[in-house]
Parts: C-alpha cells; sequence; structure tokens
C-alpha cells in the first residue's frame, strides 16, 4: 500500500491472544509514545494490527452488559483523544461515528478506526490482503446474501429485510432468505450476513456453520454470533462459528466479538451495506453501522478496502501486470486474486499511434478455470519488435466471452538478432516463479558481460542460496564460475515446511535477495 516507514509501530508484547490489563496498558504506552514522539497523532485516522499482537483484555468479567473488558482494537480507538478516560471502564460507550454518512476523520470524531489482519495462518492474511484495498473493480450483479433465521424474533432480522430494500433502491442484487434452510455453496457474493451458529437450523446443512461460499475480492460479512471472533489460533476450537472460516473461505472483511457482547453491538446490517455499496471504505462502512465502542468488537481487514461497481467486468481480478525488457525477450507476468470461468490469456500488441491491438502469436496462456486461489503467470515474448508499444491481456472465459487489461506501454531498444550476451550488461536476480510454490519453482538470474570497460563478470564465482527467516541456510542452489548470460535453476522444497523463505545471490560486488513463499 506504499505505507511510509515512519507509520510502521513495532511493539514488545505478550503474542497470546488473551492479555490483562497490565499487559495492555504496556502496550498501549508502546503505541502512544511512538505517535507522540513522531507528530503522527493527528495526522493518521486508521490504525491496523496484525496477527500476533494480543487480540482480547480480560478484566474479570466477560458476560455482563457493564463488562470492562474488551477487544485490544476498541480501546485503541480510544487513545490520544477526549475519549481516553473511558478505557477500562465498565460497559461500552456510545461511537460518535455511528449512523453518520460522511467520510470518517479522526479530526471530526475524536477517534481512530482500528481494524485488524488476522487469520488462522500468516499465508491466509497474506491473501487476505492481495484481495483487498481501494476500489476493487465488482460486477454490479454480484449478489450479497442475508440469511434470516425464522425462529428469532429479533430486530436483527429486520435489519436483513431493511438491508435488502436499501440494496434492491440501488440497483444490486440481493438474497433475503426468510426460510429454515441455512443457505450454503453460494458464488461470488459481495456479501454475506447469517445467525451462523445461532441459526437453529444449520447443523442441517453443515458443520460449524461454515457456509462454504465464495466471494469477490473486497467482499465483506457479519454473523450474528457472540463470541465469533474470540480467537484466530489454528486448528480452531468450536462451539459458537467463527469469522475466521469467513476469511479462509475468501471474504475481505469481517466483524467478530472476542466475548458476549449483546445483540446491540451488532452491525446494523441496513447501514453496513448501505454505506459500503455508496463508495465508504470497509472501515467507515463497519464503524458507522456499530453502535458501540470500547467493548468487545473486532473488525477484520484493510481498513481502506472499497467496492467499485464496473459494468462487464473482467472476471479474473488482476493483482498485477508488469513486463521487463530482458536481453533481446521481454518477460511478461501477471498474477490475479481469483478466476472464474477462465480458459486463459493472450497477449496483445498495439502501435502507440495507432492504437489498434491485435494478438501477438503463440502466446496463448491456459487459465485455471474458477478459483478463488491467487495464481502467477508469465510469458516471455521472444525477438519483439523494436520500439515502444502497448501491450494488454486479452482474457477468454470458458463461454467465449472476453474482456481486456488495462494497457502498459513497453520499450524495448534490442535489435532481435544481437548476440544476448552481449546485450546483457546488468545483473538481474527475477522473482521466482510460481510464487507461492509446491514444491517446486524456478528461479532466473542473469550474469553479466562486462562491468566496467574490461572486466569479465563471468569470471568471478557465483552462489545462490536459500534461507529461512531467521537466516539459517537451506540449500545451496549454484557455487562456481558461471558464463555470462541467463540463468535459471529450479529449486524443491520438498522436506521443508511451509513458510517464507529468502534466495540470495551473491557475484562479484553484487548482492540480490527476494523473498519466495512454500505453500504446501
Amino acid at each position: 500500500r506504499g505505507i511510509p516507514a515512519a507509520n510502521m509501530i513495532y511493539i514488545s508484547a505478550d503474542t497470546t491472544e488473551e492479555i490483562d490489563s497490565v499487559k495492555f496498558n504496556l502496550l498501549r504506552l508502546q503505541v502512544e509514545s511512538y505517535l507522540v514522539t513522531n507528530n503522527l497523532q493527528n495526522v493518521i485516522n486508521y490504525l491496523v494490527t496484525t496477527k500476533g499482537v494480543p487480540l482480547k483484555i480480560n478484566r474479570g468479567s466477560t458476560f455482563s452488559q457493564s463488562s470492562p473488558s474488551s477487544s485490544v482494537e476498541s480501546e485503541l480507538m480510544l487513545i490520544l483523544g477526549s475519549y481516553t478516560s473511558y478505557i477500562g471502564g465498565a460497559g461500552p460507550q456510545m461511537s460518535p461515528y455511528f449512523y453518520q454518512n460522511a467520510h470518517f476523520t479522526r479530526a471530526t470524531y475524536g477517534v481512530y478506526l482500528v481494524t485488524r489482519l488476522d487469520a488462522y495462518t500468516v499465508q491466509e492474511v497474506i491473501e487476505l490482503i492481495d484481495r483487498s484495498g481501494p476500489n476493487r473493480m465488482a460486477d454490479p450483479t454480484s449478489p450479497f446474501l442475508f440469511d434470516q433465521d425464522p425462529s428469532w424474533s429479533s430486530p436483527l432480522n429486520t435489519y436483513l429485510a431493511r438491508a435488502k430494500t436499501a440494496l434492491d433502491a440501488k440497483g444490486k442484487t440481493t438474497l433475503l432468505d426468510a426460510s429454515s434452510v441455512y443457505q450454503t455453496n453460494k458464488q461470488g457474493l459481495a456479501g454475506y450476513i447469517s445467525w451462523g451458529s445461532n441459526d437453529h437450523y444449520q447443523q442441517l446443512y453443515t458443520q460449524n456453520a461454515i457456509p462454504h461460499n465464495t466471494y469477490i475480492p473486497g467482499a465483506i460479512a457479519e454473523t450474528y454470533v457472540s463470541t465469533s471472533g474470540r480467537s484466530f489460533e489454528n486448528p480452531p476450537s468450536y462451539g459458537q462459528s467463527l469469522i475466521a472460516d469467513l476469511i479462509r473461505e475468501g471474504v475481505s472483511g469481517a466483524k467478530g466479538y472476542v466475548y458476549e457482547p449483546y445483540s446491540n453491538a451488532m452491525a446494523h446490517a441496513y447501514l453496513l451495506f448501505d454505506r459500503y455499496v455508496s463508495g465508504y471504505n470497509l472501515a467507515e462502512s463497519f464503524f458507522m453501522s456499530s453502535l458501540l465502542i470500547s467493548w468487545m468488537d473486532v473488525v477484520v481487514g484493510d481498513p481502506k478496502t472499497s467496492l467499485t461497481f464496473v459494468p462487464g467486468l473482467l472476471p479474473v481480478q488482476l493483482a498485477g501486470f508488469s513486463a521487463v525488457p530482458y536481453g533481446n525477450r521481454i518477460e511478461f507476468t501477471w498474477r490475479t486474486v481469483s478466476e472464474t470461468n477462465n480458459y486463459g490469456f493472450f497477449m496483445q500488441r498495439a502501435d502507440t499511434t495507432t492504437s489498434v491491438f491485435a494478438d501477438v502469436p503463440n502466446s496463448f496462456v491456459s487459465g485455471n478455470g474458477t478459483t478463488l486461489a491467487p495464481q502467477n503467470y508469465s510469458w516471455s515474448y521472444g525477438q519483439p519488435p523494436v520500439g515502444t508499444f502497448y501491450y494488454r491481456l486479452r482474457q477468454v472465459d470458458l463461454d467465449g466471452s472476453e474482456s481486456f487489461s488495462e494497457p502498459i506501454v513497453v520499450t524495448n531498444s534490442v535489435i532481435a538478432d544481437v548476440n544476448e550476451v552481449e546485450a546483457t550488461t546488468k545483473y538481474r536476480l527475477s522473482q521466482n516463479y510460481p510464487n507461492p510454490f509446491n514444491p517446486t519453482t524456478t528461479i532466473k538470474f542473469t550474469i553479466p558481460a562486462r562491468m566496467g570497460h574490461d572486466l569479465v563478470e563471468g569470471h568471478a564465482p557465483s552462489i545462490l542460496k536459500v534461507f529461512d527467516v531467521v537466516g539459517r541456510e537451506v540449500a545451496t542452489l549454484v557455487n562456481g564460475v558461471l558464463q555470462p548470460g541467463d540463468h535459471s535453476v529450479v529449486f524443491d522444497g520438498n522436506g521443508l515446511p511451509s513458510g517464507t523463505y529468502v534466495y540470495q545471490l551473491t557475484s562479484g560486488s553484487f548482492v540480490d535477495s527476494k523473498k519466495f513463499v512454500l505453500l504446501k
């Protein structure tokens, strides 16, 4: 997201999910001190905690409307402002941002909006981030599912009906189920609310109230379940259902509760989704629809995630599309967050003076059909024409329909028949592909022909090693003198646990390293 380094706060804290007041005060003091010391307390609007930061504060009572216990995030909302004195007090406070219809600023409302990045695993947190962020494009027909339980006589059911009315008025697709059937296996949802494990009938259709839905990037969710955010530990311990399961299924934001919050703490569905489809971000939408602060709520997700509805949207959500001229070829790479009925991609090229696109011969790359898992793609354009051109992806569905990516500009200055070794004048260590991988991946790198005027760098030993995240060497892939030019090596992660690793190339005075993820 391009967050400045100065805005990163590193703390020393207990890594258990539940802490007491003493440990919370130590954590809070570090955050407050950093904000004040760096003059940030009045210039930022959002705080985001990460997996590993404590989740909840047990102050001796967790089942009372006057309980002093709370989530860490809900208390951090109140620091360094006019609400600070309420931290640790009995019961919740009314949120100054509830029911508002204006973009949030701390200057106006006197609190921070605090969300959390959490899931069962670190890799799932990374995937949560990848499908989040501002202006996630969504098809206007992506449905919002509101699953009532008719056995409950509660205003919460009414709120679901009101949410349907509000979204129908805005031209959105809604599914309101008032039957005793617990809805499961719905595809491509933009929003979701149910009674979760409090639905009287859910055990007839699933286990642990897991709905087994799929969601578009940017989708948000809420469940009417106390303690739905009580833990993100893996493996989970059930009783009541967990929002961590919704995050694993693919939602980009969800609201949960670390203890018993009572029903008035639940997000008002008609406010939550009305605001979210009206251009407000994830944090604004959840907190405008939530009555209480200094309480037991925890909102999971990138706070600035938002949806932009685009008719005829590319059914493949691209996370990036880039190109690098590489000797006498161009290496294209792109990544998808999710895919729906994706047959594959064709590369297209256009002259910058005419902007008329045509397929590049032999450029087809197969897609992955329908998947919510991120996918990595690459294609090498051998002997491309010299000059500056537009390139874009033509994505084709299984039914033959097609969509196009935004074009990128690529300049190739290498004549196709020039010897590639002579054209290679710089070291290059490329990102591995695929990434994440299981169990093998390919690492490409370039040894230059020259450095300075006469020194042939190919005569310097080249060493390519793999390390774990604490710096322990796990493999040596290359160790010797290599000829100038392009090289590739396959790394096999069999026998290693899932996790993040680092590969490093050393040759002469050149040292470069990159991270990659083994995901089994």
